[in-house]
């Protein structure tokens, strides 16, 4: 599910459609967070997603730019591999990247 969201993610970046990249990022985000069964994790995800979207709309408007497909994959590696500490590594990096646009980068 996370390879095919990221597929669909990477080709509406390239395509320059956000809000379809929007969509197959939830989609590939959602997996962990249903498989962690982690209510309170999926509550924090609510609540600051609206807060988020616009500096999402920002990356995923840069096309060829943006790194978010690869790190996406780097992500579902770690999954698949069971490595907690890369998997926990990477999603730190993916929201590093959101922290840069913030802060003006």
């Amino acid at each position: 599910a996370m390879r095919s969201a990221n597929a669909r993610f990477a080709h509406a970046v390239r395509g320059g459609d956000v809000d379809a990249a929007l969509r197959a990022d939830d989609e590939l985000h959602d997996v962990l967070v249903r498989v962690s069964g982690n209510g309170a994790a999926a509550a924090t995800i609510s609540r600051y997603t609206p807060l988020i979207r616009r500096l999402e709309r920002r990356r995923f408007g840069e096309g060829g730019n943006c790194r978010s497909a690869g790190l996406h994959e780097q992500l579902i590696e770690a999954c698949a591999d069971g490595d907690v500490d890369e998997a926990v590594r990477v999603t730190a990096e993916i929201w590093r990247g959101l922290e840069g646009l913030a802060d003006g980068e």
